[in-house]
């Protein structure tokens, strides 16, 4: 992948030495506010079977996934995060994720099939031509799904990418960028929101190209993937990026099974589907947890 810029994905690959050995990571992909509520299921569902996801060293999300990642670190718990799916007090604004639009992101991956920056630099135009919702109401929902404004853990990184160069850049709380305009310019879905102004730079979602970016776990020992959408609309499968990463990366991913799928519906912005989907993703979360080895566990009393 061909990414660059200054406070940047590319610049910290190379000043950076490689993640390796035992460090652990966690990315958390995209998929809407139903892949949100999914997503965030999934994570209660682990921990509560004692899955320690708060103890790996870094976690990168992108889009839906820059919100579960916060709501991981807030420290009012991930329960908070999940009870809060079944509340009609979170401002939600629904979107339709149309044929037409689909249609239109997908031919521009296909015309930039291997030139990810390129795709990106496309995908910045469009959205800085689409018509969307205003900036102000986008970022109104953001302030109230996140309900904070500071950055609650050093170790989170979003995912969002240049809408003028195509670059994907990590955003963390060192890029001068407060919370609610990162984790907005990680979820600038093309077409769908608007574009947010950040920094000196305008953003677009950061899974435009990949919705998990899941080929960023190369950066860790061990690597935990959760992505409510595990294919993009070039139809690369989230398991492909996987595959193609160094083998010394031992990856795990958790994909919707067939009763999330279900609950989480056709259209990943319907926010009537948040109950279905955090239930379901919570039973798998719970059963997922047994088939995750002994490193992931949280340790028990006398245990180092």
């Amino acid at each position: 992948m061909n990414h660059g810029s200054s406070r940047s994905f590319t610049k910290e690959m190379q000043e950076t030495p490689m993640i390796t050995g035992k460090t652990r990571g966690l990315i958390l992909g995209g998929g809407g506010v139903t892949g949100l509520a999914w997503e965030i299921g999934v994570l209660h569902g682990l921990i509560s079977k004692g899955i320690d996801l708060r103890g790996v060293d870094k976690i990168i999300g992108t889009s839906a996934g820059a919100f579960a990642a916060t709501a991981l670190m807030d420290e009012r718990g991930i329960s908070w995060a999940y009870d809060r799916q079944f509340s009609a007090l979170v401002q939600e604004v629904p979107a339709v994720f149309s044929a037409d639009l689909i249609e239109t992101l997908s031919a521009i991956l296909r015309e930039c099939a291997g030139d990810d920056r390129e795709a990106g630099r496309r995908m910045g135009a469009f959205a800085l031509h689409a018509s969307t919702i205003d900036v102000a109401t986008r970022l109104a929902v953001v302030r109230d799904r996140l309900d904070r404004t500071d950055w609650p853990s050093d170790r989170l990184r979003f995912t969002a990418v240049d809408a003028d160069t195509g670059s994907l850049h990590l955003l963390d709380e060192t890029s001068g960028i407060d919370i609610v305009h990162a984790v907005g310019a990680s979820g600038a879905a093309p077409g769908i929101w608007p574009v947010i102004e950040a920094g000196g730079r305008r953003w677009i979602d950061g899974g435009s190209v990949s919705p998990t970016n899941a080929n960023l776990a190369v950066r860790f020992g061990q690597c935990l993937v959760i992505s409510p959408m595990p294919i993009s609309l070039s139809g690369i499968a989230v398991r492909e990026e996987l595959d193609m990463i160094s083998a010394a990366t031992d990856s795990f991913l958790i994909a919707p099974d067939e009763r999330s799928l279900d609950a989480i519906g056709n259209n990943p912005f319907d926010p009537d589907r948040r109950r279905l989907a955090a239930e379901a993703g919570r039973a798998q979360g719970e059963h997922t947890a047994e088939t995750l080895g002994v490193e992931w566990r949280r340790p028990t009393d006398g245990e180092s």
